[in-house]
């Protein structure tokens, strides 16, 4: 079985079926059509999916394991419910890691990384102007992602992988809008310009605007987190 991570969800073709069903359900939540505290049945999802309970049994696994559903006694595997403040924890702690990325990869840039950033910029625009808001989301998670490969810490791109996982799933639809999500992309852009001139501060900066609003983290929190 793969290592199960966001971007996997459009690689279905190269991935064993638990990972697929991992996929199909995820997709779902993603969307908003199985909220949190939904309950899963191994044997509907099965039926629906023509295929047998082993392998929707070992895409729940995969599922648990990453944090998006979770097994309840006498109630069954659920979409884990995450609470507000849960997702500003996860929030914090990712633009937190960005900045610890970008301080790491100030000296490995490069003519060659320069320009692969780009071309995940590029990529993603050209996915938001056909509205296809999943592929776009999952551009923009590879060119963030980048940032760690650059700075060539396996620690550093796990714990990315981990923490996105979680709060790409549980935004759901708050990247449905079309325009709003127009409007947040100016600071995608301004992340990668920063990176490009070298003005890594900035970078942080743009990171954390296009986080906290792509997350729909309150302004009360944003304050809370700045004050401390």
């Amino acid at each position: 079985m793969q290592n199960h991570h966001f971007s996997s969800l459009l690689d279905n073709e190269r991935s064993q079926l638990p990972d697929q069903i991992a996929n199909y359900i995820l997709k779902k939540i993603f969307t908003g059509e199985l909220v949190q505290d939904t309950r899963l049945i191994e044997s509907n999802i099965a039926k629906e999916l023509n295929v047998s309970n082993i392998p929707v049994r070992e895409a729940f696994y995969i599922l648990e394991s990453r944090g998006v559903i979770e097994r309840l006694p006498r109630r069954g595997v659920r979409v884990k419910a995450i609470s507000e403040e849960e997702m500003a924890d996860y929030t914090s702690a990712l633009i937190e890691l960005f900045r610890i990325g970008i301080d790491y990869s100030r000296s490995k840039w490069n003519e060659e990384t320069r320009h692969q950033l780009q071309q995940y910029l590029k990529e993603a625009k050209e996915q938001l102007n056909q509205k296809n808001i999943l592929e776009y989301v999952v551009k923009v998670h590879q060119l963030c992602g980048y940032v760690f490969q650059v700075a060539g810490n396996i620690a550093f791109i796990k714990f990315y992988s981990d923490i996105t996982y979680i709060t790409n799933v549980y935004s759901q639809m708050n990247w449905g809008d079309v325009e709003r999500t127009e409007i947040r992309s100016r600071y995608l852009e301004a992340l990668v310009n920063a990176l490009v001139d070298g003005d890594f501060e900035k970078a942080k900066e743009s990171f954390e605007i296009l986080t906290r609003q792509s997350l729909n983290i309150k302004d009360e929190t944003i304050q809370r987190d700045r004050l401390q």
